[in-house]
């Protein structure tokens, strides 16, 4: 049911009204501006309405005592969700709307545009709209223009009147500006939460521990500071919840664990290396429709949201699993070991365990697939200070893709909706299209060869994943190290010579002395290296994944410059420079030749 209370409303809902095709939309009029149920008909008439059959007007302008009518309507045709405008409601009707268990959806007029997804949705998705609590986990240490730009895109985004709570975790080291930021931040759409680290930790357990789920309808979107997001976000977030988890598909609740909002542009798990990768080159020749969205194997740690109960399944694995570390170099015990993986070569990253999650129960994660890679998130590439800048610029359009800033979300996928669980398409660690079946084949062999315990499928509990087995350990997996550029040989132009000082005094012993006395009393004093605070360790916790990463950076360049060669204008004054080098190094050689002959 949709309440208008005026003809403005009216105005905002009309997009909304004409998709409901498939169940009815009670449509009651409450309006006092001359808006009445011929003027509705009129007006669906000459817009030619595609569903205008499928909604039923009930004119209440005319009645003196509208929400009496308005209960007895509730109680006839079984009201379980009421769309309104998120203007204040009449203590009356929110006593009725208590009365009949109705689930009550307001939203701020200016926002129904972003919320044409509704009638796509099942009334029983509809009615846990209340139900779900997103919270928004930012994870920061000393970058506050990085942060700033976070924070400021998620202040902007559309959040269908919600309330969303702001989750900001800073690392030990995070300085005075970084600090001041978040303090002075304002956030409105819900209640901000700081959390600062005593001890430094590194951004596995910065990541794995800032959230955990207190109810089966929490859910985290996950960002580091160098991310930025769309300001449709949120929208894209809660209308992919509602529809594959609140839709009555058992199968997509259990083996969906998150969605991206990242749409990645190349493969990390690839033996070779890092590739460039476009999901279309996949999809489009298995004649699924443009622009499909698909169900992934890989986590997205560039933004996603992630599942509590998935979320919780993988901190007991994690706990287990970590204890692996501390057995002996030459162990005898078979530990896991994703089979083809490059991600088994980090040891420091929270994703190398999560994905070792994910291919024993053979989970996956719902990613755009829109146009030219527009996504919901982006990354800005910022490594840290020790990478350069020019480098940083030649493959930074690798990573980063376009934001969605208009709302063409619905305009865009395959008959303007998500695909149902069951038709989405489904790949692999290494972008190869499967299906649920393949997945969880692979998986059940997995486990039997890594675990002696029965398998439990849907259980949420890795406790079946560490029961011994016979046999020896797997062989180390051997991946090919990341190609490198060579470095440019190092010119001596010019050699010094070691100079000898000799010095003469011109004071006395007396004087010297006296001097000695003064320096003592006015200058510096020893440091007392007690109160110093400790150095802090740089390679500590430093996240494998993001080594593996800036070792990859020579590939990314050469994947990068291939597809877009269009975009190597700002390398002409380094290549201005190298030919600089080139000529001066051809000269001295043309010196060295003419000294040799005299």
């Amino acid at each position: 049911m949709l309440t208008i209370q005026s003809t403005s409303q009216f105005i905002s809902y009309y997009p909304l009204l004409c998709r409901f095709k498939h169940y009815p939309l009670h449509l009651v009029l409450l309006t006092r501006d001359g808006l009445n149920q011929q003027k509705v008909q009129r007006v669906f008439t000459e817009s030619a309405c595609e569903h205008a059959d499928n909604v039923i007007l009930h004119d209440l302008t005319n009645i003196l005592d509208p929400l009496e009518q308005l209960d007895a309507l509730f109680s006839d045709i079984q009201t379980k969700v009421l769309l309104q405008s998120d203007t204040p409601v009449h203590p009356t009707l929110k006593a009725l709307i208590d009365k009949h268990q109705i689930t009550h959806i307001a939203l701020p007029e200016k926002e129904i545009i972003h919320a044409l997804w509704i009638p796509d949705l099942s009334i029983g998705a509809l009615q846990n709209w209340n139900k779900i609590d997103i919270k928004l986990v930012i994870i920061t240490d000393r970058r506050p223009h990085s942060l700033s730009r976070l924070l400021q895109s998620a202040g902007k985004s559309k959040y269908l009147g919600d309330r969303v709570d702001l989750m900001i975790h800073m690392e030990q080291s995070a300085d005075r500006a970084t600090r001041m930021l978040v303090n002075s931040f304002v956030w409105k759409q819900g209640v901000k939460f700081l959390r600062h680290r005593v001890k430094k930790g590194g951004l596995m357990p910065a990541i794995v521990e800032s959230w955990y789920p207190s109810h089966n309808d929490e859910y985290a979107v996950l960002l580091e500071d160098d991310i930025e997001v769309s300001p449709l976000f949120y929208v894209w977030s809660k209308y992919s919840i509602l529809k594959y988890r609140y839709s009555g598909n058992k199968d997509a609740y259990r083996l969906m664990y998150g969605i991206s909002l990242y749409a990645p542009r190349n493969l990390e798990l690839v033996p070779s290396g890092r590739v460039s990768f476009d999901p279309n080159s996949v999809l489009l020749p298995a004649h699924y429709a443009p622009q499909t969205p698909y169900a992934s194997q890989i986590p997205c740690s560039w933004g996603a949201v992630y599942f509590p109960e998935h979320w919780r399944e993988f901190h007991a694995y994690l706990i287990r699993r970590l204890q692996d570390l501390n057995l002996p170099k030459h162990s005898e015990v078979r530990v896991i070991s994703v089979p083809g993986s490059r991600s088994d070569k980090w040891k420091k990253s929270w994703k190398k365990y999560f994905i070792e999650l994910v291919y024993l129960r053979a989970y996956v994660m719902l990613y755009p697939n829109f146009y030219d890679f527009e996504a919901f998130s982006t990354n800005h590439v910022e490594f840290g200070t020790h990478v350069k800048s020019e480098k940083r610029q030649s493959v930074i359009g690798t990573f980063m893709v376009p934001l969605m800033q208009r709302d063409t979300l619905l305009a865009q996928l395959p008959d303007h909706r998500l695909p149902f669980f069951e038709d989405l398409p489904v790949l692999d660690l290494w972008g190869q299209l499967q299906t649920h079946e393949s997945l969880d084949a692979k998986a059940s062999a997995y486990h039997a060869h890594v675990s002696s315990c029965p398998r439990k499928v849907g259980s949420f509990d890795p406790s079946d994943l560490f029961c011994l087995v016979d046999g020896p350990p797997d062989p180390p997996q051997v991946f090919p190290m990341s190609r490198k550029s060579p470095k440019p040989p190092v010119l001596v132009k010019e050699a010094v010579q070691p100079i000898e000082y000799k010095y003469r005094t011109d004071h006395t012993k007396e004087e010297e002395e006296q001097g000695k006395n003064t320096l003592v009393e006015l200058g510096p004093k020893p440091i007392d290296v007690a109160q110093l605070s400790a150095v802090e360790d740089k390679s500590k916790g430093k996240d494998d994944e993001l080594v593996d990463l800036e070792n990859d950076l020579d590939t990314l360049n050469r994947i990068y410059y291939t597809l877009n060669p269009h975009h190597l204008d700002f390398l002409e004054d380094e290549k201005m420079d190298i030919e600089d080098e080139m000529e001066e190094m051809d000269g001295l050689e043309e010196e060295d030749v003419q000294i040799v002959e005299e």
